[in-house]
């Protein structure tokens, strides 16, 4: 854990003391601009699909009583159903951002997936350092994601835009992720979904990097579309992580009191303290 703020207090003061990052020129300036079905910007807009369908699937699925062998306790439900919910209202805010791209539609976009990112590392926290941890930091996490679009909103309209609270809310994340991953013992099995989320999500920031190169060498998708769509499939990939895994370990709710493996694909006879 003191490895992780060692890590993390030196990156925010970095972030604060270097300067101002505006939106990038262009940013608005997508590949694919064909009006399909009566509709502008069509793939960019219908590729927001799987976003829905995954976040959705993903709240009914957390309600059912199918994920009752998914968690030990009832409460690590929670940062993956406002995870989920953030992955379904990412999709209905990059599909209206996408009809008509600009500034004043853009934090629709980007409040939704400042949710799920937090939510994502607030659940591994929780599964791999501990409950109590991983619930006292959420708050507090899930207001610097929304600070950071609404402070690049309102210095934006001051014509002084700065984007780098956001891009650090969206990219430093995944760091601590793969640092947790790492170095804390798993809690539970499947986590090699987890894995190919994380090598999913990759492709898509690549596809939205190449954005014109790849329209413009296909001439049928771009990069941003494809991004949409292999970024859906990771939520989803997380989904199929949770239907699959089971507890690996026994547990408290206070701390984690860990015995022997169920075995390596959670089978077997098992006690949840």
């Amino acid at each position: 854990m003191g490895l992780l703020l060692l890590v993390s207090f030196p990156a925010i003061v970095f972030l604060c003391l270097i300067p101002r990052i505006p939106l990038g020129q262009g940013y608005h300036d997508f590949a694919d601009k064909r009006a399909m079905l009566g509709m502008p910007n069509c793939l960019d807009v219908l590729s927001n699909i799987p976003f829905i369908l995954a976040g959705c699937w993903g709240v009914v699925w957390l309600f059912s009583g199918s994920s009752k062998g998914s968690f030990v306790l009832a409460k690590e439900r929670i940062p993956y159903l406002v995870f989920f919910a953030g992955v379904a209202l990412t999709g209905f805010g990059s599909f209206w951002y996408h009809l008509a791209p600009g500034n004043s539609r853009l934090p629709w976009d980007l409040l939704p997936m400042t949710l799920s990112f937090m939510s994502m590392l607030v659940a591994v926290v929780v599964e791999r350092i501990g409950v109590k941890v991983g619930f006292w930091l959420y708050v507090p996490l899930l207001v610097l994601g929304i600070s950071s679009v609404a402070y690049w909103y309102f210095t934006e309209a001051q014509g002084r835009g700065d984007y780098r609270f956001y891009l650090f809310v969206q990219f430093f994340p995944p760091v601590l992720l793969a640092m947790i991953v790492t170095l804390f013992p798993r809690r539970y099995t499947a986590t090699t979904y987890l894995f190919g989320a994380f090598l999913l999500f990759v492709a898509a920031k690549l596809f939205e990097v190449l954005d014109k190169q790849i329209y413009s060498f296909t001439r049928v998708v771009s990069g941003h579309s494809l991004k949409h769509l292999t970024a859906g499939i990771a939520c989803y990939w997380i989904l199929r992580m949770l239907q699959h895994r089971r507890p690996a370990w026994a547990v408290t709710d206070s701390a984690f009191a860990w015995s022997s493996p169920v075995g390596p694909e959670g089978g077997g006879d098992r006690q949840l303290i």
